[in-house]
């Protein structure tokens, strides 16, 4: 089941126990398309070219387009762009706020993007992942979707539907990549994400039978219009 937002997934997968939680997906392969396409640009290469991007985190402001990671015809990002503060400033903020700027300018979401991000998303849990790659998910990512975080091997909160690096055979089923490295800006980045999906989560208590909802989000980082 893929949904947009990672509360709404959470809510979902809280209310249909008898659906396994790892078949709950949140959508950030809009994002990774996203993200994918800056880098491309940045490096005056074709969007196929990129590969191991994730998006960490949540479908928000906070979300982290992981650069550290992706490579670029096979070499490390930060051997091709060797920009630091574009990646960490302008990069990261363009596709943190890309669907915002969209609909501020058009008065619309990009509903077409995310059509071809719902295929891709599906097309990277039924298609075997290439050797090396990975993609984003809300319950996991190496295609990028948001996963269940129950298990993670990243020492991320349990509980959460949080974008994270997945690989998948082709039957439907992912895996975690655990061969991923971290530097202190990315931690720090994934904490900040994170510490708002927690807050996300105590939000809607009342929906998930965890009790009263108790909202004390410190900021709003939902995208203009995304409501």
């Amino acid at each position: 089941m893929l949904i947009l937002f990672h509360a709404s997934a959470l809510i979902c997968l809280k209310n249909a126990p008898n659906i396994p939680a790892k078949n709950f997906h949140a959508l950030t392969r809009l994002d990774e398309n996203r993200a994918k396409c800056q880098l491309a640009l940045a490096a005056g290469v074709f969007y196929d070219k990129v590969s191991n991007v994730t998006i960490w985190g949540n479908h928000s402001t906070t979300q982290v387009p992981d650069f550290l990671n992706a490579r670029i015809n096979g070499l490390p990002v930060k051997e091709v762009i060797n920009d630091v503060k574009w990646l960490e400033k302008e990069f990261t903020e363009k596709v943190q706020k890309r669907g915002g700027v969209l609909i501020q300018k058009w008065g619309r979401s990009s509903a077409a993007s995310t059509a071809v991000s719902i295929v891709d998303a599906i097309r990277s849990l039924v298609t075997p992942t290439p050797e090396g790659d990975w993609f984003s998910s809300g319950h996991c990512y190496i295609f990028f979707v948001q996963v269940y975080t129950n298990g993670n091997p990243y020492g991320i909160a349990e509980d959460l539907v949080f974008s994270m690096p997945c690989r998948s055979k082709g039957d439907g089923d992912y895996e975690l990549v655990k061969d991923v490295i971290f530097d202190d800006y990315l931690l720090n980045r994934i904490r900040k994400s994170e510490a708002e999906l927690l807050a996300e989560k105590r939000c809607v208590a009342h929906l998930t039978g965890e009790g009263i909802a108790v909202c004390d989000l410190p900021e709003d980082t939902m995208l203009p219009g995304e409501m």
